[in-house]
Order: structure tokens, then sequence, then C-alpha cells
């Protein structure tokens, strides 16, 4: 039904009486885009053409030409599309998360003051983590992630915690995909994942141990509103030198202390708000 669904959209079947109006190249772009969602966040360009029902060459010259603009992105190990940074930075402000960026910043710079790291949030964006603001560690040897990149997966701390928080369905979707081994350290048995994301939840703080990028570790805390949504994460991410065990203990607890008192300014009942 979703396929038939999208291909009606590309051929303006749901056009309500403004057909004369509607630009036939750009809602074909825009149907393209409508395919990624929570469970289909990469496509091959096989896939997207089959599904949209589009010529293989008319589907290549879209996705390039959003790939141009920085709506979509390669792998450039796959060659599987994402969405790219364009329209990720342009969603999470139009739908308000520019107020939590406002009000997250100053946990933020608390973070970095405390660890020495680089601080970030990341907000929940039609199911993709996305990272929405960085204050930079005043290191010279220094990680950083660029706002408006998708962090979510489970690879990485931010993407394990939506991913732990996440309904039970959503989580079973997410545990018959498949994950791809990223680096040597990246966790890939649906088992082991699972047994991660369970320990996420009753811990409540998430780690990537170089399994993103080989040299970087990050540790992640959920944020929660007052109804007790998980609606964001904060945390710092850290060159592997400076991780050892003091250090992760270190950045374990600046990162599950910011989060509480960001939740706490939030609303969240169990815990106390701290002024920054």
């Amino acid at each position: 039904k979703a396929g038939k669904k999208r291909r009606a959209a590309v051929n303006g079947a749901s056009d309500a009486g403004g057909e004369a109006f509607v630009v036939r190249a750009l809602a074909k772009g825009l149907a393209m885009l409508g395919l990624f969602d929570a469970v289909h966040r990469e496509w091959t360009l096989d896939e997207m053409v089959a599904e949209l029902d589009l010529p293989r060459m008319t589907g290549y010259r879209m996705a390039r030409t959003l790939q141009a603009a920085g709506y979509l992105v390669t792998d450039p190990q796959s060659g599987r599309y994402r969405l790219g940074p364009a329209l990720l930075a342009s969603t999470y402000l139009s739908e308000g998360y520019a107020e939590l960026v406002t009000i997250a910043r100053p946990y933020l710079e608390s973070l970095v003051d405390e660890t020495g790291e680089s601080a970030t949030v990341a907000v929940d964006v039609d199911g993709v983590a996305v990272c929405v603001d960085m204050v930079d560690s005043p290191r010279p040897h220094k990680r950083e992630v660029a706002v408006g990149r998708v962090i979510g997966d489970t690879a990485n701390a931010h993407g394990k915690i939506y991913a732990a928080f996440m309904s039970e369905a959503d989580r079973e979707r997410l545990l018959d995909a498949p994950h791809e081994k990223v680096t040597p350290r990246t966790i890939t048995d649906p088992e082991a994942v699972a047994a991660e994301l369970d320990r996420v939840r009753d811990e409540g703080v998430a780690f990537d141990i170089e399994e993103r990028n080989l040299g970087t570790c990050a540790v992640a805390a959920p944020v929660r509103d007052q109804m007790g949504s998980v609606i964001g994460s904060v945390g710092v991410v850290v060159p592997t030198g400076r991780f050892g065990p003091d250090d992760r203990e270190k950045c374990v607890s600046a990162v599950k202390t910011a989060a509480a008192a960001l939740s706490g300014f939030l609303g969240y009942a169990e815990a106390e708000p701290r002024a920054v």
C-alpha cells in the first residue's frame, strides 16, 4: 500500500484540483525524499526507482540533483543513499527544536568545562537521531560532529539512546535490519545489539567505543520532557587516547548529571533543575 501511495504521489494522483500548478519534477523529488523514514534509513538507487516506478535514468538524475543540494548523501563504501544535512538541519528548526538548542547550550558549555571534551546534543527527527548543536573542546586535539549530521544508528552513543527507548515494535524492526560493520569494533550481531540496548536502558548511559570511527569514543545520556518521554540526548565525543578508565568515569558522571539537570529544567519530575 505504501508503494502505491508513493507512486500515486509521483504521478500526481493525490493532487486535489491543483494539477495545473504542480511541478511534476519537484513532486518526484519530494516523493524520493519521502521514502526515508525510521525503518528505511538507506536506499539503493535501484530500490528507489522500483518503489517510485521511475525510469532508472530519471531516478539517477533526481538522486544526483538532491545529493548536489545536500538533501541526500551516499555511503562511500556501499553507495546507498541516506538523508543529508541540508534537509535534516531544516527539519529540526521547522519543528521547534531550535528552542531546545537554546535551552541546552549552557549545559553543553558546562560539560565542556567539566570534561574538557566536545559536547553534543541530539534530537529525534522522524525517527532518526540528528546532532543539533555542539560546543567545541578547547583542546588542540579534539573530535567534532557536524550540526545537522545524522547520528542515529546503533554504532553511535546518541543512536543507542534512541534505539534503547523506542517502542518495542520499532526496536524489533531495527534489530531485524542488517547492521553494517563500520569498524572492527562495531556490534552487528542482533543478540549482542539487543543486549547492549537493554544495558543502555537499565543504566541510562550509552557508549561508542570506536564503533563508528576508529580513534573516537563517545558517551550519551537521555533527556526527558515533563511526561518522561525521551526527546533528546546529550553527550561528549572524545579521542580514544583520552578515554582511559578514569576519563570514562568522569565523562559518564558529567554526562548523566547534565542530562538529568536539563531534564529537570524541562519539567521531568525525577530530576531536579540545576542552575548552570
